[in-house]
């Protein structure tokens, strides 16, 4: 990293990294849309929202829980979002 940047700002933009990459790493839509079709433009893919669905189950990783009470909140949010029309690639 960068030198010209203090503890506080490394600690922050390391963080940020951290997020984003497991965000990519547990779910297949996000790294297609935020990365490969960035990186790619002159091969973009695009998806149906059934194609979304079928890559985003096949590679679909499994959150941890420390403890049932947090599995719940998390499955309550969702049980929300999906109410709202968030499709489970928008989730995770």
């Amino acid at each position: 990293m960068d030198s010209n940047f203090n503890a506080g700002e490394k600690n922050e933009i390391h963080e940020r990294f951290i997020k984003e990459f497991e965000r990519a790493r547990f779910n297949a839509v996000y790294f297609l849309e935020m990365f490969w079709n960035k990186v790619n433009p002159d091969n973009k893919i695009e998806l149906s929202d059934e194609d979304k669905q079928t890559l985003f189950d096949k590679y679909r990783g499994a959150p941890f829980f420390s403890d049932f009470d947090k599995l719940h909140k998390h499955q309550e949010w969702e049980k929300k979002m999906k109410e709202k029309g968030y499709k489970d690639w928008e989730l995770q």
